[in-house]
């Protein structure tokens, strides 16, 4: 079989097979595994096909909307360890191709932040070896690759939140939000509360202290509108405003009680949230300068709820039950409540340290902001669907209310509304 027919014919089985698997029909990666490792086809050309069909799927994804981070997240929740490790290090390598000055500085961050394997981009026949080095033989090491294709192929479109590699303008995106020296204090000093409210063993400490992050989160997004404001000069239009999203990945379980505590984050911070917890993730919309700060604060609050509901759980004391998923359900509510009630007060409370002047400065460009926030919410989710949040368990409930706040606070409810991409 002369190559070019050997290629056209290992395209069409790899292709084909990573569809009907898509479908349902797994048991065929067997069978195309074994056609493809018949000892009288060239290791070299298979090895280049496979390359090929791997690389052409990453790019296709970038095109629809996928990160890097968004490549390994979904590949851990997906494909077993090995054939994780071989899609990271695919879609690093197709991203390598691009100039860097064609990636936003996102993009690179996310791709330096990979755990890929070394030798990956330094081999030729990159299949073969990097089988070689895992000890794994020809057919196993062919179902990982039809595996890894099918993963890719049969990933969903996700919405746009960062120009793909090779976009002109990239480089201009990544770059709002950068907030200088000032911007790299206030971020250190937020790090470091957070860090200290994730090491205390005390609920009550650890909440004064995510309280206090959160109030200089307000300050520096209100400085940083009030800059905005000023180089504007008196009427700040929406036209002045911008708006980006990023998304944050979520572990399970509990989707629905994380995504509620993140909604409740954004809304502090003046942003908006998306819950996808079919996949696993929520999109946060909002200003850049607000943007870092949610997510820093969103990752050290659900750190700080699982091991409160470690602790408070009944299996935790001596005689109690098995921890039931309605307890921890109506824990991780009613914990996202009363926090994000104390964040919305952290929040008004030091927007009241602003004088009337400043305040009526800060009012045009705030409604920018939130006029932008809008505009993109729904160009990147046209059908948007709110889901409630239930709980059904009370002692849940008060032990996550207790955790949050050991003060005597007024019923929050019980059911929460969480906006959600239309399916």
């Amino acid at each position: 079989m002369r190559h070019q027919d050997l290629t056209t014919w290992a395209q069409a089985l790899l292709w084909e097979t990573a569809q009907r698997a898509a479908e349902g029909a797994r048991y065929r990666w067997e069978h195309a595994a074994c056609e493809l490792a018949d000892p009288g086809l060239p290791p070299q050309v298979i090895d280049g096909v496979v390359d090929d069909c791997l690389t052409g799927a990453v790019g296709r994804l970038w095109e629809r909307g996928w990160q890097p981070q968004d490549v390994a997240e979904f590949a851990a929740r997906r494909l077993s360890l090995p054939a994780r490790q071989l899609a990271l290090d695919v879609a690093a390598s197709q991203a390598a191709r691009y100039p860097r000055s064609t990636l936003d500085p996102r993009w690179r961050s996310q791709l330096e932040e990979l755990e890929t394997s070394r030798h990956w981009a330094a081999d030729a026949a990159r299949l073969t070896p990097w089988a070689m080095r895992r000890r794994l033989d020809r057919v196993e090491a062919l179902r990982l690759a039809l595996a890894v294709l099918t993963f890719l192929y049969a990933a969903p479109a996700l919405a746009s939140v960062l120009p793909p590699p090779g976009r002109s303008g990239a480089h201009e995106a990544g770059g709002r939000g950068q907030n200088g020296d000032a911007g790299g204090k206030v971020l250190h000093r937020i790090r470091a509360l957070l860090a200290k409210a994730e090491s205390t063993e005390f609920p009550e400490e650890a909440e004064a202290l995510s309280s206090k992050a959160q109030a200089l989160m307000t300050k520096f997004s209100l400085d940083q509108a009030m800059v905005a404001a000023d180089s504007a000069g008196s009427s700040v239009g929406a036209a002045e405003a911008h708006a980006n999203a990023r998304r944050v990945w979520l572990r399970a379980p509990y989707l629905n009680a994380k995504a509620l505590l993140a909604q409740l984050v954004a809304e502090a911070n003046r942003s908006r949230v998306v819950a996808c917890t079919e996949m696993g993730f929520v999109t946060i919309v909002g200003a850049e300068a607000d943007l870092q700060l949610v997510e820093l604060l969103l990752t050290s609050l659900l750190l700080q709820a699982d091991r409160a509901m470690l602790a408070a759980s009944p299996s935790a004391r001596a005689g109690g039950h098995s921890r039931t998923r309605s307890w921890r359900q109506s824990f991780l509510v009613s914990y996202a409540t009363r926090i994000g009630q104390r964040l919305g007060e952290a929040s008004q409370t030091s927007m009241a340290e602003y004088d009337a002047d400043t305040s009526g400065r800060l009012l045009p460009a705030l409604k920018a902001r939130d006029h932008a926030v809008q505009q993109l919410v729904t160009e990147l989710f046209p059908r948007i669907r709110s889901a409630a949040v239930s709980t059904s368990n009370p002692a849940g409930w008060a032990a996550g209310k207790l955790a949050a706040d050991l003060a005597d606070l007024a019923d929050l409810g019980a059911r929460r509304g969480v906006g959600r991409a239309a399916s």
